[in-house]
């Protein structure tokens, strides 16, 4: 409890984790729909976990910011944890708790964009572009 209370943000780490339990939940019932959101919540929790157990290279980071670049925002990541959430209410009991963990943790995200004083975490971080390596585009010389 005590790391819980030094960073604050170990807490909003652990959302990972109830989106791998919910995404398992979603797989047990045996209909295509739920195969299918199961399968997404299943990439999705992965994809939660890698951006928020440790810090990614500047790689990955670039990767993340070509393909969900929302998740380098607040606003984006919160609305991402809160749709995630939404799709994992059905069926079980378990899964409603999960499911409402992880909205409430995207409502927390999207409650801290409208807080300036508070920075975006490292993992959260843009990659670093150098101005002079960007492409340029030139026209026809003539």
């Amino acid at each position: 409890m005590e790391r819980f209370t030094q960073n604050p943000t170990e807490l909003l780490r652990l959302v990972g984790g109830f989106a791998v339990a919910g995404a398992i939940g979603s797989l047990i019932n045996h209909s295509f729909s739920s195969i299918i959101i199961g399968i997404y919540e299943v990439i999705a929790g992965a994809l939660i976990v890698f951006l928020e157990v440790r810090p990614p290279t500047e790689e990955q980071k670039a990767l993340v910011h070509k393909y969900a670049s929302f998740l380098h925002s607040f606003v984006g990541r919160g609305v991402f944890y809160l749709l995630l959430g939404v799709l994992m209410l059905n069926y079980y009991t378990i899964l409603y708790v999960c499911g409402s963990v992880v909205g409430l943790v995207g409502l927390a995200y999207i409650g801290l964009h409208f807080v300036p004083a508070i920075e975006p975490p490292s993992t959260m971080q843009a990659p670093s572009t150098d101005v002079e390596s960007q492409p340029v585009w030139q026209g026809p010389t003539e």
